[in-house]
């Protein structure tokens, strides 16, 4: 019988390893659980997610969080499964994170409401019915999920592309956090939201020009 553990495999692509990758794969992540295709606005929340964690105090000066971006995803943004129904279940999503030979490995940590199993994306249960019902497949619904998909993963390849393995996930962080900024959805939900873009650009951009500067 084989040995199922087998050792993993080391990958030389730095972009599996790089914070672009992670902010991705956070972003994919709660699409899939909100029933929603990938978006900017996904990937600007897991910016604010990832950026919670690694410079607090940015953070907090930017006031701006993941729980504002989620809220607007989950009210704005058309859901993918086919009853049209939108999404209404928590958006307290955490991750954990775990470096590998491979890649980094970004895993949700599952949560419920009420005692209650999220639906998985193609399993809707229907009003006074008990039973779960499958969705069908809509080609040109999983076209467009596909596009939206490889969009956002070719965005976060150029960020990695434009930064190299050197840059710290904190820099990387703010660096997508500014393009994503120049992005019409990302600047309507800030804007939607209550902030002010040019002043988030403005903080964001004077932390990297202190860390650019050299001591005196």
């Amino acid at each position: 019988m084989a040995d199922l553990l087998q050792p993993e495999t080391a990958n030389n692509d730095g972009f599996y390893f790089h914070e672009a990758y992670v902010v991705w794969e956070i972003a994919f992540n709660e699409a899939l659980s909100m029933q929603q295709n990938p978006g900017f606005v996904h990937l600007a929340g897991a910016c604010l997610y990832r950026l919670r964690e690694s410079d607090l105090t940015l953070a907090k000066e930017l006031g701006i969080t993941v729980y504002h971006l989620r809220n607007w995803a989950m009210e704005n943004l058309p859901t993918t499964n086919s009853f049209a129904r939108r999404y209404d279940g928590h958006i307290d999503f955490d991750y954990t994170i775990e470096r590998r030979a491979d890649k980094m490995h970004v895993r949700q940590v599952k949560k419920c409401d009420n005692g209650s199993p999220m639906p998985h994306p193609d399993q809707v249960h229907l009003p006074d019915e008990g039973l779960i019902v499958r969705e069908r497949i809509d080609p040109a619904a999983s076209e467009m999920w596909a596009t939206a998909m490889m969009s956002t993963y070719e965005f976060a390849q150029e960020v990695y592309a434009d930064s190299g393995d050197a840059e710290s996930p904190v820099a990387s962080g703010r660096r997508i956090l500014l393009a994503l900024l120049d992005t019409v959805e990302v600047r309507s939900c800030v804007e939607n939201v209550g902030f002010s873009v040019g002043e988030m650009r403005g903080k964001l951009e004077l932390v990297g020009l202190r860390e650019d500067s050299p001591p005196s």
